[in-house]
């Protein structure tokens, strides 16, 4: 694995493991956050092991399409797409009183659940 993989690998792995404790603590916007940024950093990881530089972009079914991951579950496509329309509102809000409704703590323990399922298989394609 390449060190610069590793390094994005290392930081993708923090990223989840500060959604857990966001969720824990209850700061649900923080791990919708940090879900996204979890599956966005590994995403990349993967365009770079493969000799690619990954496009400077959070969307995260336009990365998985770089990082060559055809045919994915459209599951998996619907919550990447969900995931990436999330990640701007709760980066900048215009309205953090609705935010909070939203992302209460059943809406915040599904996401990460599912970020954690995604981010295992993505991993597998790694190492």
């Amino acid at each position: 694995m390449k060190k610069s993989t590793e390094n994005w690998l290392k930081i993708a792995k923090r990223d989840l493991k500060y959604a857990k404790d966001n969720l824990t603590i209850g700061n649900y916007i923080l791990s919708i956050e940090k879900s996204h940024s979890a599956l966005e950093k590994l995403l990349k990881a993967l365009i770079i092991e493969q000799g690619q530089i990954p496009s400077r972009v959070h969307n995260l079914l336009k990365l998985a399409g770089e990082a060559l991951i055809n045919n994915l579950q459209e599951d998996i496509k619907a919550f990447l797409d969900e995931l990436s329309d999330s990640y701007i509102p709760t980066r900048y809000p215009d309205d953090f009183d609705e935010l909070e409704k939203k992302y209460n703590f059943e809406t915040s323990s599904k996401i990460i659940n599912e970020t954690e399922r995604i981010f295992k298989w993505l991993e597998k394609k790694i190492t």
